[in-house]
């Protein structure tokens, strides 16, 4: 298992066919902030910059969504 100081790939989708996430922009970041409710859980940065993760349903299925899923600013 992977730690927090291990690189992950973000350029292929997960086992299960799903799709990765660009945590990549978050290194070196300092939380300025950090808020939850039942849906969502949400990291203020010191720069401004906002990550929000979500549990949600698709379909009936449970699945996690994040805000930004890329680095901001990046290509689409």
């Amino acid at each position: 298992m992977k730690d927090h100081d291990d690189a992950v790939d973000t350029t292929s989708t997960g086992s299960d066919g799903g799709c990765t996430v660009d945590w990549s922009w978050l290194h070196g970041r300092a939380v300025d902030a950090a808020t939850s409710d039942l849906t969502s859980f949400r990291l203020r940065f010191a720069d401004g910059q906002t990550l929000t993760i979500r549990a949600l349903l698709y379909k009936g299925k449970p699945f996690l969504s994040f805000e930004p899923y890329k680095a901001p600013g990046a290509a689409k």
